[in-house]
């Protein structure tokens, strides 16, 4: 995590940073990857039909930013 890399979950992936109403300005939520995987449908309340409200670029750079000071909380 201090290296901005999310850190591995107890199913052996990734961690990911869900935005709850996929807009850039939506609440995150850390969930497992097979969780936002098996549950894509539930949780992505956006059909794929819609163009995403999450400007990826922007928001690759804030998740790195954002693993370097979570992993803070564990020192």
């Amino acid at each position: 995590m201090e290296q901005g890399l999310a850190p591995l979950g107890p199913d052996g992936n990734p961690i990911n940073l869900h935005h709850m109403t996929q807009r850039d300005i939506s609440s995150i939520a850390e969930v497992e990857q097979s969780f936002h995987q098996s549950n894509s449908k539930t949780i992505h309340i956006n059909p794929n039909s819609v163009p995403s409200g999450i400007d990826r670029k922007s928001f690759n750079k804030w998740r790195s930013d954002y693993w370097k000071n979570r992993a803070k909380d564990f020192k």
